[in-house]
């Protein structure tokens, strides 16, 4: 084979590459399409012998896990750990991400195409015409035949705001309809292994998501503050588009005229037909938010402003408001005997609106440690008080206390503008970053994320220069600790932030930690960066629970 390769001629090896690659890609897609047909037969064939549970009852699934744990524990007991934990998933790019959004399209339509193609088999064989048969394959064909007609890569470097948007297009083509169609599933499993009065929750989100891709400044100076604004305008777009248009279909399907007092107040006796009278409103206003968003992108992309000024009272911004009007055509449903129509789209709206909120996904800001000891330095240099960078931790943790104990504000933007030789780019963009968290709505952001994180300075440091940009709803700070001595010393460094008073209290009782893998692996290799990572794990459990913290959050 490695003989045959090297007679080959360049274009003919491109030529081989990409037909590989194709074939791999396509090979991917079945395979994904496969794993769902076999847990659909597992389903199938544990329903006929008698087995309950909508998610079945596989030792790696919910309905094989509740079964196991009812053993040993009361059914209150597991309620509650279900509805009360969270699992975030982070959604995260490379900066040389190529995938085409078209080519990504194109795989989902393959699965689609798997899925009709299984659909007719279970039909019957003797009843699939040889035109349907037909029909399916050149479909598939054509589909094939279009990935091989396209360009593979994208030929301009993608920006944060295009890999944000990439990121995005995983939410509306997939997860926007499989999260609330897997809660549906626990739900009936919940309900089936623990008992009917045990359902999940309306509002319960035991799974959410959040992106890194337009937070993430981490040695990416692309992503600069207005990024940062314009990811989370987009998100927000994106989100009131999705909501908008699933509303408008209930709105469509909701013909129904008979609703509950409560309804009937709102609307009005003279609303012939209520839900729709209701519905419509709320869809006015998701229009509103889209507007509002697009003319804030505008403003910050070209710096024009709309003649038409929105007042952000009038449209959507907090998910608890769009969640009461939600809830509002829910509990009407339910009042006027129309519980199984609640629990269909209007449900799939309420589950999405827990998970994704107004926002899609949150954004995690991650910056490295020395940004923010190069910008303190700035700082204290500024107020004459000598270099912040020079200090030894002790003084910097000294200093830093005191600072977060009092009122008044170290500087104002107008400082490091007039003074350009003590305030350097980075350091200006650093402290602009803390403005732009502070101007940001609700859920629009998530962690700050502090990479190379060596000490407990660091930490003090990212909740100094919220509280002095003025961030009123300060994001929770996760160190990241990546290199082998940085996870050696992680627990010392936790250690030393449990035994300040100020900063304990100001965590109430939960801490966020993450463990990397990508730079300790580099340093120490992979090998002993793994054993490093599980050691630093246990020694973090043992440190925590001896100070009797009430929640510790683990990511890697």
């Amino acid at each position: 084979m490695a003989s045959f390769a090297s007679t080959l001629s360049s274009k003919e090896l491109m030529v081989i590459s990409r037909a590989f690659t194709h074939f791999c890609a396509i090979t991917n897609a079945a395979e994904y399409h496969h794993r769902s047909r076999r847990n659909e037969e597992t389903l199938r064939s544990n329903n006929a012998s008698g087995s309950v549970g909508a998610l079945g009852p596989q030792a790696d699934s919910c309905g094989g896990v509740i079964p196991v744990l009812a053993e040993k524990h009361s059914a209150q007991e597991i309620f509650d750990a279900i509805t009360s934990q969270t699992v975030e998933l982070v959604l995260t790019a490379h900066p040389t991400e190529v995938n085409r959004r078209t080519l990504i399209s194109k795989h989902k339509r393959i699965q689609e195409m798997l899925t009709e193609a299984d659909n007719l088999r279970a039909s019957g064989i003797d009843r699939v015409t040889p035109y349907q048969k037909e029909l399916v394959d050149s479909c598939l064909e054509r589909e094939i035949g279009l990935i091989w007609q396209s360009d593979d890569v994208s030929r301009e470097k993608p920006t944060p705001q295009n890999e944000a948007a990439r990121g995005t297009l995983v939410i509306e083509t997939v997860l926007w309809k499989a999260l609330p169609k897997f809660l549906r599933k626990l739900d009936a499993t919940m309900k089936s292994s623990l008992g009917e009065e045990y359902a999940l929750p309306l509002t319960v989100a035991p799974i959410k998501f959040s992106s890194w891709m337009g937070g993430d400044r981490d040695g990416n100076p692309n992503v600069t503050p207005n990024v940062t604004r314009e990811v989370c305008l987009s998100n927000r777009d994106r989100a009131a588009k999705l909501f908008r248009e699933d509303i408008s279909e209930i709105a469509g399907r909701l013909s129904t005229t008979y609703c509950n007092d409560e309804l009937r107040a709102i609307v009005g006796e003279e609303a012939r037909e209520p839900y729709r009278d209701y519905l419509n409103q709320i869809v006015a206003k998701l229009n509103l938010t889209r507007t509002w968003a697009k003319q804030e992108l505008e403003h910050l992309q070209k710096g024009s402003s709309s003649s038409e000024i929105i007042d952000v009272k009038d449209i959507y911004l907090r998910k608890e408001d769009l969640l009461s009007d939600i809830l509002i055509i829910y509990k009407s449903l339910c009042d006027t005997n129309n519980t199984l129509t609640a629990n269909g789209r209007v449900l799939d709206v309420l589950r999405n609106l827990s998970a994704f909120g107004l926002t899609l996904v949150p954004l995690d800001v991650r910056q490295e440690s020395t940004r923010h000891t190069e910008a303190l330095d700035s700082v204290t240099r500024h107020l004459g008080l000598g270099s912040y960078e020079q200090w030894d931790e002790s003084t910097k943790i000294s200093w830093l206390q005191k600072e977060l104990s009092s009122s008044r504000p170290l500087i104002r933007s107008g400082d490091w503008e007039n003074n350009p030789d003590i305030f350097s780019p980075t350091a200006v963009d650093t402290l602009e970053t803390f403005r732009m968290i502070a101007e940001q709505h609700d859920d629009s952001l998530g962690a700050y994320v502090i990479s190379q994180a060596t000490s407990a300075s660091d930490v003090l440091a990212v909740l100094l220069l919220q509280r002095d940009a003025g961030v009123q709803n300060p994001l929770r700070v996760v160190p990241l600790f990546e290199t082998l001595d940085d996870l050696n010393g992680a627990a010392d460094t936790m250690d030393t932030l449990f035994s300040l008073p100020a900063y304990k209290g100001s965590i109430d009782g939960k801490q966020e930690v993450m463990i990397g893998y990508s730079d300790s692996a580099k340093d120490a290799g992979r090998l002993a960066a793994s054993w490093a990572q599980y050691e630093t794990q246990e020694e973090l459990v043992s440190r925590i629970i001896s100070k009797s913290l009430e929640n510790t959050y683990w990511s890697s």
